[in-house]
């Protein structure tokens, strides 16, 4: 089973993505914080660091914020999906809820 990670947007065309990439081969596994809704996580921060994460096979490690995310209604969350970048990953590291997939 994978798990999908929605991110904030694309990464830029700057050159920044190559940059963390670079970063990410040095330090390993990047921590991403995210909102959970339905089963699918949307990350707060860390667009880069999910596309190079993805690209060089490194599991992500998340941090799922307590957020009341379930007050906005399910049509928002599905705009919101339909226009963001999604990366999936064959196992995720959620941080204080122990491993999942």
């Amino acid at each position: 089973m994978t798990t999908k990670i929605y991110a904030k947007h694309s990464p830029y065309e700057d050159g920044h993505l190559a940059k963390v990439t670079d970063e990410m081969r040095l330090t390993g596994s990047p921590i991403i914080r995210v909102v959970r809704f339905k089963g699918e996580l949307y990350a707060t921060e860390g667009s880069h660091r999910l596309a190079a994460a993805a690209y060089l096979g490194v599991i992500p490690r998340v941090w799922i914020e307590e957020t009341e995310v379930d007050a906005l209604p399910d049509e928002h969350w599905q705009k919101v999906s339909e226009r963001l970048p999604d990366y999936e990953f064959d196992h995720v590291l959620g941080l204080g809820e122990g491993d999942f997939a």
